[in-house]
Parts: structure tokens; sequence; C-alpha cells
């Protein structure tokens, strides 16, 4: 199983990973549905708990606003 740190290094290099996201975020919006949903696709186990401390993480990262 992965963790989300795995996915972010993955994420640097990964043309498919980068188009995948780049479609969840054309909206700017990340929904909880869309969060689990590509969690579980990659294998990566988060509690819904620890959602807001990832998102707080894509902002930084200017994946979101």
């Amino acid at each position: 199983m992965a963790t989300v740190e795995d996915l972010i290094k993955r994420y640097e290099t990964d043309k498919d990973l980068q188009a995948e996201v780049a479609e969840i975020l054309k909206d700017h919006k990340v929904t909880i549905p869309e969060f689990v949903e590509f969690a579980k696709k990659h294998d990566v186990e988060i509690s819904l708990d620890q959602m807001p401390k990832y998102l707080d993480q894509l902002r930084k990262a200017g994946l979101i606003n």
C-alpha cells in the first residue's frame, strides 16, 4: 500500500498521474467522493479525518485554491 508521500513523489514524474489529477481538478474543487475514489484507485489508505491535512498539502503545492 502506498503512502500519500509516495504518490506525491510519483506525481512529480508520472505524466499519466499528472493528467489524471488535472482532470479531477479541472473545476478547481476536490469532492470527498473524488478524493476517496482516487485514493482507492492508487491503493493509498487515507482516513476521512486525515483529509483536511492532505487538502492543505494540495493547496500548498498549488494544485487547488
